[in-house]
C-alpha cells in the first residue's frame, strides 16, 4: 500500500470520526433541549392561573380576550436561553476541534471558537426567536404538527378530551383532534363557545355539563381533578414543544455554522 493510499484512508477515517462526533453531540443537544422544555421546565399550573385571570378581567371589562399566542415571551428569559445555548455550542465546537487536532485547542483556536460561537448563536438563535415571536404563525406550524403528534401519542389526549366533550348524536367521536383548534391564549374563549350546541364552532360537539359550575360558568380550578385543567395541560405542552423545536433547529444550525467557521481556517482571519 503506497503513501497516498494510506493518507487517503486516514483522511476518510478522520472525517468519519468527526461526522459521528457531530451527530452524537447534535443528538444529545436536541434531547437536552426537549427534556429541559417539556419535562424539567414544564409546569402548566402557573400559565393556567394566568390565563384564568386574563379571561376574568376581559369578561369584567366586556372586552374580547386576548387570543394571539406569544412565543419566547420575556426579554430576560430569551437572553438567558441565548447565553446558555452559546455555552453549549462553544463547548460542543471545542470537543469537535479536539477530535480534529487530537488534543486540547491552542489559545488562538479557543479564541476562534468563542468568536464563531458568539456570531452563529446570536444570529441563528437570536433571529429565530425574534422571527417566531413577531410571526406567531411560524410557531403554530410546529404546534399543530409535532406538538399535536406529541400530546396525542404520549399525552393521553383522547382520554382527556373524551372526559370534557360530548356530542348531540351520541356517536363515538375522537375528540382529540379538537386540540388543533385550541391554543393556550384562547383556551377559555374556545371552551366558552362550546357550552351549547348552538354556539359551538364545531357542529354537534359541545362541553359536558360537568365542566360547568352551578352558575353555568366554566370550572376554572387549577386542580388535578378538574378535567378542564387536565385538557389545558396538553394544549400548553404542544406550545412548549413548538418552542423546543424551533430552539433545536436554531441551535443545530448555529453549531454547524460555528464549526464550519473554525474547521478550515480561524474566524479571526476572515474578519
Amino acid at each position: 500500500m503506497d503513501t497516498n493510499t494510506i493518507c487517503h484512508h486516514n483522511i476518510m477515517a478522520s472525517s468519519s470520526m468527526i461526522t459521528y462526533a457531530f451527530l452524537g453531540i447534535t443528538t444529545l443537544i436536541i434531547m437536552g433541549i426537549y427534556a429541559s422544555y417539556c419535562v424539567l421546565g414544564f409546569d402548566a399550573k402557573p400559565l393556567f392561573d394566568e390565563m384564568v385571570e386574563k379571561w376574568k378581567l376581559a369578561k369584567s371589562e366586556n372586552k374580547e380576550p386576548e387570543i394571539e399566542t406569544t412565543y419566547f415571551d420575556g426579554a430576560m428569559s430569551a437572553l438567558f436561553k441565548i447565553v446558555m445555548i452559546f455555552v453549549v455550542v462553544a463547548f460542543s465546537i471545542t470537543l469537535l476541534k479536539m477530535s480534529i487536532v487530537g488534543g486540547p485547542p491552542k489559545l488562538d483556536d479557543f479564541t476562534d471558537i468563542v468568536l464563531a460561537s458568539l456570531i452563529s448563536v446570536f444570529i441563528a438563535v437570536g433571529l429565530t426567536m425574534a422571527a417566531v415571536r413577531m410571526l406567531p404563525i411560524l410557531g403554530r406550524a410546529f404546534e399543530n404538527t409535532l406538538g399535536y403528534f406529541g400530546i396525542n401519542t404520549f399525552g393521553g389526549l383522547e382520554n382527556i378530551a373524551a372526559s370534557v366533550f360530548t356530542n348531540t348524536s351520541g356517536s363515538d367521536i375522537k375528540y382529540g383532534v379538537l386540540a388543533t383548534k385550541m391554543f393556550d391564549s384562547g383556551f377559555f374563549g374556545f371552551l366558552e363557545k362550546m357550552k351549547t350546541a348552538e354556539t359551538s364552532p364545531i357542529k354537534g360537539i359541545l362541553l359536558k355539563k360537568e365542566m360547568l359550575d352551578f352558575k353555568g360558568d366554566l370550572n376554572m380550578d387549577s386542580e388535578e381533578a378538574n378535567p378542564v385543567f387536565q385538557l389545558f395541560k396538553p394544549i400548553a405542552l404542544k406550545h412548549t414543544i413548538s418552542e423546543a423545536t424551533w430552539i433545536s433547529l436554531a441551535t443545530v444550525l448555529s453549531l454547524f455554522s460555528g464549526f464550519i467557521m473554525i474547521r478550515y481556517s480561524g474566524i479571526r482571519k476572515k474578519l
